[in-house]
């Protein structure tokens, strides 16, 4: 089959897990011997077209990067056309990144359009209220508008995909329900590309010591953007903590984002030992996170988000052998077989001593992921959807 993606974002604009899912479909989808092409917004640094992992990628360059608008809907139409219509088998729309090709079905797009959801609109209101946050609480304003336009747009779509079991249980509820009874979904679990992620001990020495970490030290590693809802913050209060009782101790932080120069300003407010022992990667390409992750001991991600799909970096932590600490709102998104312990976000000194229970247990260097987790069954499932829908 010819895949179309659609998607306003990729790992080569930033870092973050609706991108990172999406690319790892693409190029399983690509290395299982599908024709795929990717339509996306303008991306600094690269070429309007451009071939990776056996990707087409097509970038609208009147578009601005990672953001909709007037010129990507348009855009994007246009890309379409230039392919032809006709050689399209299948639509995958990471969110509602392909709205704007939908008129194309009346002039001869045959193709069965899929929706990747990653998320609710009264999801994301819910999060930012809860972060307790004024400017947070204001930007939810827009997510209620998006709450009501959600159903049109669901509706204009032959089937939409549940990344996660928490996503599925909020169109159950009330009051997603209400908009979204009556629509056709899936559930398909994201899943993880174990070739790639996956324990490295000599990526894990040499990782320590480019950033001056010594081979018995104990490392603790937040891996996301750098956002307010992410938990970053209450990551460092909780390390602080812990450093100030264990000397061997240090703090990898993974990623970019709009607070990096907010955390770095605070971690400057630690004594110094401590400082010196928090080590900020800033933005990364998607291909050094495995590098990254296996350098590891514990993995730490107390969200202040409500997260409804399952989320990668965790995922991605767990394949590289790095057991998890996360938020209590998350025990539900996930596999109880899972090394995952749950705490309360807000309450750094739980944080901490989590940190540290974990840290007494001696862990073989292994892959602490099950198998319904992988990417290539994730794949297969897409598949599936799309042969039943042209088959429809």
């Amino acid at each position: 089959m010819h895949i179309l993606g659609v998607s306003r974002t990729l790992p080569f604009h930033s870092i973050g897990g609706m991108q990172a899912i999406a690319w790892d479909i693409f190029r399983e989808l690509a290395r299982t011997g599908h024709e795929v092409t990717v339509i996306t917004t303008r991306i600094n640094g690269k070429p309007a077209t451009f071939t990776e992992d056996g990707v087409t990628v097509i970038a609208v360059q009147s578009s601005k990067p990672e953001r909709y608008s007037f010129t990507w809907w348009a855009g994007s139409r246009n890309e379409v056309k230039k392919i032809g219509l006709e050689k399209i088998d299948g639509v995958l729309s990471i969110s509602i990144a392909a709205a704007g090709l939908i008129p194309l079905k009346s002039q001869g797009l045959a193709a069965p359009f899929l929706f990747q959801a990653h998320g609710t609109s009264w999801g994301e209101l819910v999060s930012k209220w809860r972060t307790g946050k004024p400017v947070q609480i204001l930007k939810s304003i827009k997510n209620l508008y998006w709450f009501f336009k959600d159903a049109m747009i669901y509706r204009k779509f032959d089937e939409l995909i549940l990344v996660g079991d928490m996503l599925e249980e909020q169109f159950k509820s009330f009051p997603t329900k209400l908009i979204a009874h009556d629509i056709q979904y899936t559930l398909i679990r994201n899943g993880v590309d174990t070739n790639i992620f996956r324990p490295n001990f000599v990526s894990k020495n040499i990782t320590r010591q480019n950033f001056g970490i010594s081979e018995d030290a104990r490392v603790l590693v937040f891996a996301a953007r750098l956002h307010p809802q992410k938990g970053c913050r209450e990551s460092l209060l909780a390390f602080r903590m812990l450093a100030e009782l264990d000397k061997s101790v240090h703090f990898l932080i993974i990623g970019g984002g709009e607070e990096q120069n907010t955390l770095q300003a605070l971690v400057k407010l630690f004594p110094p030992d401590i400082s010196s022992r928090t080590h900020f990667t800033g933005s990364v390409s998607r291909k050094d996170i495995p590098e990254l992750l296996v350098a590891g001991d514990v993995f730490v991600f107390p969200t202040l988000r409500q997260e409804v799909g399952l989320t990668m970096n965790v995922l991605e932590a767990l394949a590289c052998g790095l057991p998890a600490i996360c938020s209590e709102s998350m025990r539900a998104v996930f596999d109880a077989k899972l090394p995952i312990r749950f705490i309360d976000p807000q309450n750094p000194k739980a944080i901490s001593e989590a940190i540290a229970e974990e840290l007494k247990n001696k862990r073989p260097m292994q892959s602490l992921l099950t198998p319904e987790y992988s990417l290539q069954g994730c794949v297969q499932a897409y598949v599936r959807r799309f042969e039943a829908l042209r088959q429809a």
